[in-house]
């Protein structure tokens, strides 16, 4: 095999790698007053807001407000500026969010059984 064919299949197979390992959306929960909460199926979770509408919101800054896991975000429950999360394994998170609308902040904290 030439070094040209060998490089073309490496190339195919990481790039074949790098989409299988792509997360998809999971849950997708709005706040009511410009923003919403993003769940991942690979359990990230990021915090949105900018502007929008009523008809059409239009995030615009995001956050990571919990790095990916390994486990689906199943359910995310919110009011006004908390929201609960909650993974396939059980897991519950307690999040908040602050900052202004071009500067996203979200926290969470683990909930102890």
């Amino acid at each position: 095999m030439d070094k040209r064919m060998g490089l073309l299949l490496l190339g195919l197979f990481g790039l074949a790698g790098s989409l299988s390992a792509a997360s998809g959306i999971s849950v997708i929960s709005t706040n009511n007053s410009n923003g919403a909460w993003v769940g991942y199926t690979d359990g990230a979770v990021r915090f949105c807001n900018g502007g929008g509408g009523t008809a059409v919101p239009f995030w615009t800054s995001c956050t990571t407000a919990l790095d990916a896991h390994g486990s689906a975000v199943t359910d995310i429950s919110n009011s006004q500026q908390r929201a609960w999360v909650g993974y396939a394994d059980g897991q519950l998170y307690y999040c908040k969010e602050s900052g202004s609308d071009q500067r996203p902040v979200a926290e969470c904290i683990a909930v102890k059984p």
